[in-house]
């Protein structure tokens, strides 16, 4: 999703409503960082991690993966 998609879905709710975000194991907690990040997209397989992945070393990491920056939302 583009930042412009998420903006108009936004558009719909009441500015003052709480965000939250899913937590690690259950519950929910609110959305306290955003952070842009470069990512590798495509990356993991495995249905148990995200599809991307936040690149930490950008040399050579992820040889053969588009990288892009990305907000993320924490």
């Amino acid at each position: 999703m583009k930042v412009k998609e998420l903006i108009e879905q936004l558009q719909q709710f009441d500015p003052e409503m709480e965000t939250m975000r899913h937590g690690y194991e259950g519950g929910v907690e609110n959305i306290t960082l955003l952070s842009m990040e470069p990512v590798a997209l495509n990356v993991n397989k495995a249905w148990y991690y995200g599809t991307h992945e936040v690149v930490i070393y950008k040399d050579d990491e992820y040889p053969g993966h588009e990288i892009i920056t990305a907000l993320i939302i924490s």
